[in-house]
């Protein structure tokens, strides 16, 4: 071969060569960037794994939790809220859930990401792009699994009397309604339960007070508090109007109570202390209601729910003192055995001496700041958390520790806009709710396992 066909063959070369390098080149960019997306792609089903166990555990649709888990797995991904779905769905929606032995809440989470390339290409150079987006999503299922003792502490006060948008009733009547369907719930749960030890329910009304019937089957109430006199001795306050923030409109023996919060605190679980003795004189409310005591005889409270034991007669007459409700059914859980203890207030406002409850929330508010209330920063002060600590030292008579909770549900009221309860249980523990199945769901949901499960892939 003469040298210069050789030359022009080498010409030839190097033009295919020029030709086939963009070739070679999109097929390696196609190639990484296409590793790349196959592993994102597994990467982000751990991701949205992760996010829906995290967003079960804390019983939301919060968005914002959901992106930070996937955000630390994809730093430099856009993940847009738009990209992100949360879907809470109940049982009874959820066709996976009939027939099932054990009710369960499910949680889907999915999410899209747009991820950027190493490779984008351009009009030489074959590509993805400037980004490529993968795509993928996750169940997990919150099963009932650990017995537990609950208390729900229902508003009986004469709001509660008053229609609502929320349901076709008067509240108190789809509160009723919702007590009971609570009840069926665990009867239901209990039958699949084949240990000794079952769920059990607790009722405590309040209005300004907690009510209980004595020995001689007669109506008592408890204000639950303690004042101190003009001299500063402990003594029970006036029963005219328990919870008052200042007392000091009263004349000869009864003149310049004040109440004594540390002292009401201290004496939560105290039953001999003369805060837990029956008020005297005349009682203010018109509601009817009692102590129902933890029971697994669903049946039984179911009875006495849908009862005139249960009722309110008017729209006005009896005031709202959360704490009576609170301080009561801390007692009555502590009697408990199960492993877990749950205490759900259900109320529709504010308390009427709000005063009061913030002094009794946090006992080192002075009187200036009781307009303004701050949760204690010393978490063995303050009336829950003093009933949170006592209960989380319990065991059970087989030895299992004590988990228990305090969780505020807002009947017909943003909870959120008065910050008694949010100071009180914290702000992850209080929820509001605009219609009779969000609450109704949402105590089932709390009573559920507190973490979830993934669901088997369908």
């Amino acid at each position: 071969m003469s040298r210069k066909s050789m030359q022009r063959q080498s010409g030839h070369a190097a033009l295919l060569f020029a030709l086939i390098i963009p070739i070679l080149f999109g097929v390696f960019a196609l190639g990484t960037d296409g590793a790349r997306a196959v592993q994102d792609k597994a990467r982000l089903l751990e991701a949205v794994e992760v996010a829906s166990l995290a967003v079960a555990g804390e019983g939301s649709d919060d968005k914002v939790l959901a992106k930070s888990y996937l955000q630390y797995y994809f730093p430099l991904a856009e993940i847009n809220d738009d990209d992100i779905t949360i879907n809470k769905i109940n049982c009874e929606d959820n066709p996976a859930c009939q027939g099932q032995d054990r009710r369960f809440f499910e949680y889907q989470v999915s999410a899209r990401i747009s991820q950027p390339t190493w490779f984008p290409g351009n009009d030489a150079i074959i590509g993805f792009g400037s980004d490529y987006k993968v795509y993928d999503g996750s169940v997990t299922r919150k099963y009932h699994s650990e017995t537990v003792d609950i208390v729900l502490v229902a508003d009986f006060s004469a709001s509660m009397h008053n229609t609502w948008k929320g349901g076709s009733k008067r509240k108190f009547l789809d509160l009723k309604d919702i007590v009971n369907e609570i009840a069926t719930e665990l009867e239901q749960f209990n039958s699949y339960n084949t240990t000794e030890k079952k769920n059990k329910l607790a009722i405590v009304g309040f209005d300004f007070y907690t009510v209980r019937r004595n020995d001689a089957n007669q109506r008592v109430f408890y204000d639950h508090l303690i004042c101190n006199n003009s001299s500063g001795t402990e003594v029970r306050c006036h029963s005219r109007y328990p919870g008052n923030d200042f007392r000091v409109r009263y004349t000869g023996e009864n003149r310049n109570l004040k109440i004594n919060a540390q002292a009401t605190v201290r004496d939560v679980f105290n039953l001999s202390s003369i805060a837990h003795q029956p008020v005297n004189g005349p009682i203010t409310n018109i509601s009817i209601f009692e102590d129902v005591n933890l029971t697994d005889d669903m049946k039984k409270i179911r009875e006495i729910v849908s009862s005139n034991t249960f009722s309110i007669s008017g729209s006005t007459g009896s005031g709202t003192s959360s704490y009576a409700g609170l301080i009561r059914a801390a007692q009555i859980v502590k009697n408990g055995d199960n492993p877990r203890r749950l205490i759900i207030l259900l109320s529709d406002g504010e308390d009427s001496f709000y005063h009061t409850t913030n002094k009794l929330i946090n006992p080192d508010l002075e009187d200036k700041d009781l307009s303004n209330p701050t949760p204690s920063s010393n978490p063995n002060v303050g009336l829950c958390n003093v009933i949170l600590n006592t209960l989380n030292s319990l065991e059970t008579s087989d030895g299992s520790k004590v988990t228990a909770r305090m969780v505020a549900v807002g009947f017909d009221y943003n909870i959120n806009q008065f910050p008694q309860m949010k100071n009180c249980v914290g702000e992850d523990n209080v929820f509001s709710a605009d219609d009779r199945d969000a609450i109704k769901n949402k105590i089932l949901e709390l009573i559920t396992e507190e973490i979830g499960h993934l669901a088997p892939q369908r």
